[in-house]
């Protein structure tokens, strides 16, 4: 592909993210734009139906049509297929990208290209010639938290966090397809900064849990328990040199709002409690098959004033999708680690437990289904299964090669 078409298509993908929170009827932009893809995306699955699927991708199409089985489905129909829609995306967006791109190096070059182009979207909003469009839930008085082209500040922190890592990731492997290598250091610095600027928590925790699996060992050594000692110890020092200094970042740390210490950020507990006092008044069907989106979004406002999911994917699904969204999430989670821990022996596999782990814990403070992050595991997962295929390739023709060297024909006498 030529750079002016790469140009062409990234400003494409801008905007489409960009205009993600304009309104669009009942929904947004961003829901909008994702139909036909969905749709299409559906379509090339069809054709390839009869391929072998990994687990994971089993469990994360059952999780997927789970939203549109709720005992409140006939009330909340509309969120329940958006949705079912969201979540599909992963598995499809897997399935199709496993058949359409060709090789590893090309797979390589899509997602460092990504990864590139989510943190250099920042530059604009950073100069100030473009403005976000995000619209957080909760309003910070006099907080300058960066969102960029995202629809809001964890959308920023959660996509250039996955950004920053495979970057790293590829920067450690010294990989072939990095051309300058100076220029891509200096990006990671850059998305770190943005990181920061996002003033997110959840971004923060999943930047270190990131890094802590990408450059945890198979053994240790003096030197590596030294590195990672002095390591620990310079982010620790910057960490409170950040809060006795930055009046803005020790706030938003400490969730310290208008002057005053909220229960938005540590009221995490409330959310969650509410989720399960939902499900836990309800009768059999309701606390199998879960009340749906809506019930547990105005359940919440009643408790707390603010119309949200209880950031906490297994809380959320508990409350919306009931016992069965709880085991088909789980059944997601240990299919997914079981994939990559059969790979543990190919190249990308730290990057791929990295990811894990980072998508682990933003369930666990967060949830959700974020598209973007959607986009980096999926490619990240098919370079992993790419590598462990090649590997397989390559045992096959050197056994065939050892076992044709060993035969020897008998002499005719």
């Amino acid at each position: 592909m030529s750079d002016i078409k790469k140009l062409a298509l990234y400003g494409v993908l801008f905007v489409l993210i960009y205009l993600g929170p304009v309104p669009v009827g009942p929904t947004t932009f961003s829901q909008f734009w994702k139909i036909p893809l969905f749709l299409f995306l559906v379509w090339q699955v069809l054709i390839i139906r009869n391929r072998r699927k990994p687990n994971f991708l089993k469990w994360s199409y059952a999780r997927a049509g789970k939203n549109l089985v709720t005992a409140n489905f006939s009330v909340s129909y509309f969120a329940s297929i958006i949705d079912f829609v969201r979540y599909m995306m992963f598995p499809l967006m897997f399935e199709y990208a496993m058949i359409k791109i060709k090789d590893l190096r090309n797979l390589d070059k899509i997602l460092l290209g990504f990864a590139q182009f989510v943190i250099l979207s920042g530059i604009p909003f950073i100069l100030g010639i473009l403005e976000t469009k995000a619209k957080d839930t909760v309003d910070y008085e006099s907080f300058g938290t960066f969102s960029g082209m995202f629809q809001n500040t964890h959308g920023a922190a959660i996509t250039t966090t996955t950004a920053v890592l495979i970057m790293i990731a590829f920067l450690k492997a010294k990989s072939s397809i990095i051309k300058y290598t100076k220029l891509n250091y200096a990006i990671v610095a850059f998305g770190i900064y943005l990181v920061y600027l996002t003033y997110v928590r959840t971004g923060y925790a999943m930047l270190a849990i990131g890094l802590v699996f990408l450059f945890l060992p198979k053994k240790f050594s003096i030197k590596q328990i030294a590195t990672a000692t002095l390591a620990v110890a310079v982010l620790g020092v910057g960490f409170f040199y950040l809060l006795e200094t930055n009046e803005t970042f020790y706030n938003r740390i400490f969730d310290i709002r208008n002057g005053k210490q909220t229960a938005a950020g540590s009221g995490r507990l409330i959310f969650w409690q509410t989720a399960v006092e939902l499900w836990y008044s309800g009768n059999l069907s309701e606390m199998l098959f879960g009340f749906g989106f809506d019930a547990l979004v105005d359940k919440i406002k009643e408790a707390t004033g603010i119309r949200v999911y209880a950031h906490n994917e297994f809380f959320t699904q508990l409350g919306q999708n009931g016992v069965l969204g709880i085991v088909f999430f789980f059944g997601y989670l240990i299919s997914l680690f079981k994939f990559i821990w059969k790979r543990k022996n190919r190249p990308s596999y730290r990057l791929a437990l990295s990811v894990y782990f980072l998508y682990l814990s933003l369930m666990l403070t967060q949830g959700g289904m974020w598209f973007e992050l959607d986009v980096f595991m999926v490619l990240v997962y098919v370079k992993l299964e790419f590598e462990d295929m090649m590997f397989k390739k390559v045992s096959v023709l050197r056994k065939k090669r050892n076992m044709e060297k060993s035969y020897i024909p008998a002499t005719a006498h």
